[in-house]
């Protein structure tokens, strides 16, 4: 599985776990991100003494998963009515928030799979039930 990794997404807030004894780690981002992580680099890590792997289970464990990510609001209000428009702009930037809002709109950011839901949520509840088409998607890891 860690062959399907791209290392240099990884967040360097990413939290890494060293437990090499882990049963779990050949499918555990946190285990595979420790061994990618620069020698020079300080990073946050798992309290060891937290993990109890000998059970099967670690709440700490990132399963290596990908998700479709979402890019570009610009286009998603070309079919609307201006005041169907201005109610959904208003309720997406209010409840997103205006600077992430913005790193949506200006593609600076993807969007995961739950703002791409809340989005086609607020078309609904504004009784839109054409699909919600953003610009472009990416399958990325989820970190």
């Amino acid at each position: 599985m860690n062959n399907n990794v791209d290392f240099s997404t990884m967040p360097a807030t990413y939290i890494v776990c060293w437990n090499n004894n882990c049963p779990l780690k050949d499918n555990c981002l946190r285990y595979l991100g420790s061994t990618h992580v620069l020698k020079d680099r300080i990073v946050p890590s798992v309290n060891l003494n937290l993990v109890r792997p000998e059970t099967g289970t670690c709440q700490m464990q990132r399963p290596v998963r990908k998700v479709r990510v979402a890019w570009g609001l610009k286009h998603i209000y070309d079919n609307l009515t201006a005041r169907k428009k201005d109610a959904i702009y208003s309720q997406i930037h209010y409840g997103i928030g205006n600077t992430t809002y913005y790193h949506y709109y200006n593609e600076r950011k993807p969007m995961s799979p739950e703002v791409q839901q809340y989005i086609r949520n607020v078309f609904a509840q504004h009784d839109i039930m054409e699909p919600v088409e953003f610009r472009r998607y990416e399958e990325v890891i989820d970190w």
